[in-house]
C-alpha cells in the first residue's frame, strides 16, 4: 500500500490507535485490508467520498441485507474520473475518513486499490483487478441513479456489466434508466435470487437523501453538520481543520 504520511497525527488517541490499526491492515494485501475467501459475494462501493456520510453507510448496510453479502467494499478515488480534480481534499484524508466510518462494522472493508494507483483509475480497470484478486467471487457495483444516467459515459461502460451485477440506489430527482440494460426492480425484504438474466438491480427503497456536496456547501455556510456524519468522521473533520 502506498499512502502519503499523515499530515497531522491525530490528537484522539483512539482514532490514533484505529488509524494505526488500519493503516497497518491496508499494507498486507495492498487492494483490500483483510485477507478473505476467494469464493464469495462482493459488494463494492467506490466514489470520491469527500466526505463519506451516514447516507453511504446506509446504503451499503441496505444493499448488505438485501442480497446477504459477505463483504462490502469502500473503494476512495485517488482522482475520480468524473469530476474535476481541482478542489478535492487530498487522498490521504478521504480514505482516513472512510476507515474511520466502516471499522465498526464486521463485513465492511476500506480497500486501497484506486489510492494505490497514485493516479486517475476507471471502475472497469478496478473491477478488472477485484476479479483478479478474487477469482470465482461474485461482484456486486453500488451506484446512484445519478451516475447511472449517464452511464454510456464511463470508459468501457459495457464491459461493466460483464464484470459485475449493478445495483442501482435511489438518488432523488434522477429517475431510473430502463434502456441501458435488463434490469430487475426489487422491493424491500424480498427475498434475491440472482442470475445472468438480470445484470441490473434497481432498489427504490435504498435512498441517499443527502450529498458530499450538501454536506461541504453547508461546513462552509457554518451549518451544523455532525448529525449527517459518522462521529469518528467529524472528529477526524474537526481536528484536521477540513472544509
Amino acid at each position: 500500500m502506498v499512502l502519503a504520511a499523515n499530515p497531522q497525527a491525530p490528537d484522539d488517541p483512539e482514532e490514533g490507535a484505529i488509524l494505526g490499526c488500519l493503516w497497518f491492515r491496508c499494507g498486507q494485501k495492498g487492494a483490500s485490508w483483510l485477507e478473505s475467501p476467494r469464493y464469495m459475494r462482493i459488494a463494492i462501493l467506490g466514489g470520491t467520498f469527500d466526505p463519506i456520510h451516514n447516507g453511504h453507510l446506509a446504503a451499503a448496510q441496505s444493499v448488505a441485507e438485501t442480497f446477504q453479502v459477505d463483504e462490502v467494499h469502500f473503494v476512495p478515488a485517488f482522482s475520480p474520473p468524473h469530476k474535476q480534480s481541482k478542489g478535492i481534499t487530498s487522498p490521504f484524508h478521504r480514505f482516513a475518513m472512510v476507515a474511520l466510518a466502516t471499522v465498526s462494522f464486521d463485513h465492511f472493508r476500506t480497500s486501497t486499490i484506486e489510492v494505490d494507483a497514485l493516479e486517475k483509475r476507471y471502475t472497469v480497470e478496478t473491477l478488472e483487478t477485484m476479479k483478479t484478486i478474487y477469482p470465482g467471487a461474485e461482484l456486486l457495483f453500488i451506484i446512484g441513479t445519478d451516475m447511472y444516467q449517464e452511464i454510456e459515459t464511463w470508459k468501457n461502460f459495457r464491459r461493466l456489466f460483464e464484470l459485475a451485477h449493478l445495483v442501482i440506489v435511489n438518488r432523488p430527482g434522477f429517475p431510473f434508466r430502463e434502456d441501458v440494460a435488463p434490469f430487475q426492480i426489487l422491493h424491500q425484504k424480498q427475498n434475491v435470487s440472482i442470475s445472468n438474466d438480470a445484470t441490473v438491480f434497481y432498489l427504490p427503497f435504498v435512498q441517499q437523501p443527502i450529498s458530499s456536496t450538501d454536506i461541504r456547501d453547508a461546513r462552509k455556510q457554518g451549518a451544523e453538520i455532525s448529525h449527517c456524519l459518522p462521529p469518528m468522521v467529524w472528529n477526524y473533520i474537526e481536528r484536521n481543520k477540513l472544509y
